[in-house]
């Protein structure tokens, strides 16, 4: 229902806007043979003009086609889009926010690597909250049965999962994304370069060993 009442509202916004834009007036077609006979008034000579009408014409030439009100209206378009998209944005992270009543009965509240192929994870299974480590196998490690802890856990979960469905912190992720991106492409150029210019060195160090081996004989 609120989709709809934004979709309608962006509608009426637009058509309001359209209904403020003058429309474009077309050249007018020359009159024919028999509407000069009955109007000879409207087929003067256009470039036979007196200096009034000189003058306004010349005051119409000169008229920029588009006012500071068309360039009012397109910023507070813009804006309103912008705003739009922001709105929207929160109402889907409103939506996909899960709440305790939607969730699964089984949910990864974290984990942490502890060596090769193993790690720690937090597991909640209903209202329980247990720390099994996986490895080869999976065994459980202690169950967090204290009602502080428990819910000290899950807050700092439920902020950390909001965070993550911020529009701010989805531009921020992207940043961070594109930046290791460009980092782990210049450390691969990098290491590469290191590695051409040590095997060219070794190569050199290979043939002045030949050199002053074939000058001793």
């Amino acid at each position: 229902m609120l989709h709809f009442r934004i979709i309608t509202v962006l509608i009426y916004f637009i058509v309001l806007l359209a209904s403020q834009t003058g429309l474009p007036v077309f050249a007018e077609q020359p009159k024919t043979v028999k509407e000069c006979i009955e109007h000879p008034e409207q087929c003067k000579d256009p470039s036979i003009q007196t200096d009034g009408e000189r003058t306004n014409d010349e005051i119409a030439k000169g008229q920029d086609p588009f006012s500071v009100w068309d360039v009012f209206k397109m910023i507070l378009a813009t804006i309103f889009v912008v705003v739009l998209i922001y709105v929207l944005l929160r109402l889907i992270n409103q939506r996909t926010r899960l709440s305790p009543t939607k969730r699964s009965f089984i949910e990864n509240l974290g984990g942490t690597s502890v060596g090769p192929n193993r790690s720690v994870q937090l597991i909640k299974v209903g209202n329980r909250i247990l720390v099994i480590g996986v490895a080869d196998s999976i065994q459980l490690l202690t169950e967090i049965d204290e009602e502080e802890e428990m819910k000290e856990i899950l807050t700092e979960y439920n902020t950390r999962l909001n965070q993550m469905m911020e529009p701010s912190q989805w531009l921020k992720n992207l940043i961070s994304k594109e930046k290791a991106a460009n980092d782990e492409s210049f450390r691969n150029i990098l290491t590469k370069q290191l590695q051409e210019i040590a095997v060219q060195r070794k190569k050199v160090l290979q043939d002045l060993e030949k050199k002053g081996t074939i000058s001793d004989e």
